[in-house]
């Protein structure tokens, strides 16, 4: 039943006067009388007796008042909590991000966003490389922070945040961990621990060694970096990541050694294009300031 009908009842009530109802509802007196009578049918009801162009309330109108008016009481309550949980939406951002983030400079910039908007929260959720996009454009996150090798999707927009460069990870006591930089051809013939297809840098890395002339012994493949160091440091292998991603891993036991040619990825920030949320642009813009843009190149090339 359309609450107007009782907002028209409940102010009726109160005025009894059909030209001073319809003056408070910026409406005629025929509309006014219409809304009575279809309120009346609805309930199957008489609301008010009518005599000597005069009205007042019924016994049931009298009985019906107090409902209409908790109704409406509830109603406006409603729509303030919504408008509150809508205001506290558009203040909160939901943003997915590969789980190693925080070997980045990106994760200090957020965290200095949110010291300058202290109104802003920030929802942040680990996923695997090979999800964020799906989950940003099936709307189960606002922005994602991930690793572009490619980028050429006309319905995104991101800001490139800094570069990343592969490095061999080996044992100190491998003949070439004192190496100040390394042909990858002359791991050839190691065993290879690496990160696995779901963080998206499986690919890259059987790329690079096909690019050096062979293709790669891979015994391990999985998603945490720390058992894949530690698996180097026991001289199970050796392994080939993200250079920043390797040095925080880093210890005494392995050498970290850049290599000669290399993959060129960035690290973005990453969202939908189109109408976003106050807290949404808040923080892209906020960024664009700090680090500026590079228009969305395509990422995919060898470097020497």
């Amino acid at each position: 039943m359309d609450l107007n009908k009782f907002k028209v009842f409940v102010d009726l009530s109160k005025t009894l006067n059909y030209t001073e109802t319809a003056e408070n509802l910026f409406t005629t007196q025929g509309n006014i009388s219409k809304q009575i009578l279809a309120l009346e049918k609805g309930l199957n009801v008489s609301l008010f007796k009518r005599a000597h162009r005069k009205i007042e309330l019924t016994e049931q109108g009298k009985l019906i008042l107090p409902y209409a008016q908790n109704i409406l009481r509830d109603y406006e309550q409603l729509t303030v909590k919504l408008d509150d949980y809508q205001a506290a939406q558009n203040m909160t951002i939901e943003m997915h991000t590969i789980p190693t983030m925080p070997s980045y400079q990106s994760f200090g910039l957020i965290s200095q966003f949110l010291r300058d908007y202290p109104d802003v929260q920030m929802q942040l959720k680990e996923e695997e490389s090979y999800n964020l996009i799906t989950s940003l454009k099936a709307g189960k996150c606002e922005v994602i922070f991930a690793r572009t090798f490619k980028f050429v999707d006309p319905k995104l927009e991101r800001i490139v945040m800094e570069d990343d460069k592969f490095v061999a990870v080996l044992p100190q006591g491998h003949v070439l961990a004192t190496q100040d930089k390394l042909d990858l051809a002359d791991l050839k013939t190691e065993k290879f621990l690496i990160l696995g297809n779901s963080t998206n840098l499986y690919l890259p890395v059987l790329e690079l060694c096909q690019q050096a002339g062979f293709k790669a012994n891979v015994v391990y493949e999985g998603t945490r970096v720390d058992l894949i160091m530690q698996m180097v440091q026991n001289n199970m292998g050796v392994s080939v990541m993200t250079a920043k991603t390797a040095k925080q891993f880093a210890n005494k036991a392995v050498a970290i050694v850049p290599l000669t040619a290399n993959i060129t990825n960035k690290l973005c920030f990453i969202r939908v294009k189109g109408q976003h949320s106050k807290a949404n642009n808040l923080f892209w813009n906020y960024i664009q300031k700090q680090v500026g843009n590079d228009g969305g190149r395509d990422d995919s090339r060898i470097i020497n």
